[in-house]
């Protein structure tokens, strides 16, 4: 089956829930046979991809279909819609229904969230005073203060009161050394991986201060961030949320090193602005400053920018980056960035 009919058949399965078994959508009522219900695509990733529907007489819903087995996906689909129930309004979108049953209407397993308007802004659009707005939206999101970081899902008892950045550093690489050892071996990942490491370890006292966690989107690149008409930024794709380090999501719109369109260029007065303005609107951080929250971020961006570039590697050659190049640019332009960030 081509794409093309594949993706014909998924809304004509999504126009017939609606009409005949609307509550598998979560809407209020059926749409009837000569009421138009929209439905486009509005998005692929590896794990996910995204459908809007819109129904006359029904706030607007997004049906989210896995696209790979749900063994193979990196986090349960469960934890991305609990985190979306403990989201503050108009943060991210409101979680709808999850359907983990086989042999349901859509074939693979779903989820039904609200629909969060806005569209992605270019490089150029990301002034000032949408990072101010990024920051405040990223205050409201961290507001909710624990002692322990874990999944959402996890009892207290099951997470943990500190956090080793290092630690997870080792385990992520053993991971790809068992899984992609040949991206490890690149002689360019050889050639940076001592001084990751070096950066990350001498990190080491300000995580083991740590003692505020909160949930967290876990992968606030700037495709992730929809932005509204009147400036209003809010999050999609929370695949990798967890109660964590509010520094990681801190880390993830760009900096030093950067990789458009995920990672904006930021120099370190950008930085220091975002992590001042967040600091005065967040809640329970009285014993941060700018400059622990500022230690914790660079780790974290060194640490995500790192294992990005792996992953990009393993891209490279597929047939969109064979179209686009944007996998293969992507790898060039984090190794020349960590490189400098960490000094040839």
């Amino acid at each position: 089956m081509s794409v093309e009919s594949a993706a014909n058949e998924t809304a004509a399965r999504i126009e017939h829930l609606a009409r005949a078994e609307p509550e598998r959508l979560g809407l209020p009522r059926a749409a009837p046979s000569d009421e138009e219900v929209r439905i486009r695509s509005i998005g692929a990733g590896e794990s996910y991809a995204a459908w809007l529907l819109e129904v006359d007489g029904s706030a607007p819903r997004v049906v989210r279909i896995a696209r790979r087995p749900v063994a193979d996906l990196p986090r349960p689909m469960a934890e991305e819609f609990a985190a979306l129930a403990v989201v503050p309004h108009d943060v991210g979108p409101a979680p709808v229904l999850l359907d983990q049953t086989e042999g349901n209407p859509l074939g693979p397993p779903y989820m039904v969230t609200g629909y969060v308007p806005g569209r992605e802004r270019k490089l150029a659009e990301w002034d000032d005073a949408l990072l101010a707005a990024h920051a405040s939206q990223m205050a409201r999101l961290h507001g909710q203060v624990f002692d322990r970081r874990g999944e959402i899902t996890a009892a207290h008892e099951n997470r943990s009161s500190t956090l080793s950045l290092a630690n997870l550093f080792s385990s992520s690489l053993a991971w790809w050394q068992e899984s992609n050892p040949d991206v490890v071996a690149d002689r360019d990942v050889a050639r940076l991986l001592p001084r990751v490491e070096a950066f990350i370890a001498a990190a080491g006292p300000a995580f083991a201060r740590l003692a505020r966690f909160a949930v967290i989107h876990g992968d606030l690149v700037v495709p992730n961030i929809l932005v509204d008409e009147a400036g209003m930024p809010r999050y999609v794709d929370w695949e990798w949320a967890e109660v964590g380090d509010a520094a990681q999501d801190l880390a993830y719109v760009g900096g030093y090193v950067s990789a458009p369109p995920w990672y904006l260029p930021l120099d370190r007065g950008q930085i220091r602005g975002l992590l001042e303005s967040y600091l005065q609107q967040v809640s329970g951080m009285d014993d941060e400053t700018v400059d622990t929250l500022e230690t914790r971020r660079d780790a974290g961006e060194v640490y995500e920018r790192f294992f990005s570039s792996l992953h990009f590697r393993t891209r490279r050659g597929t047939p969109e980056d064979v179209q686009s190049g944007r996998y293969t640019g992507a790898v060039a332009q984090l190794t020349a960035g960590l490189d400098a960030r960490l000094g040839r």
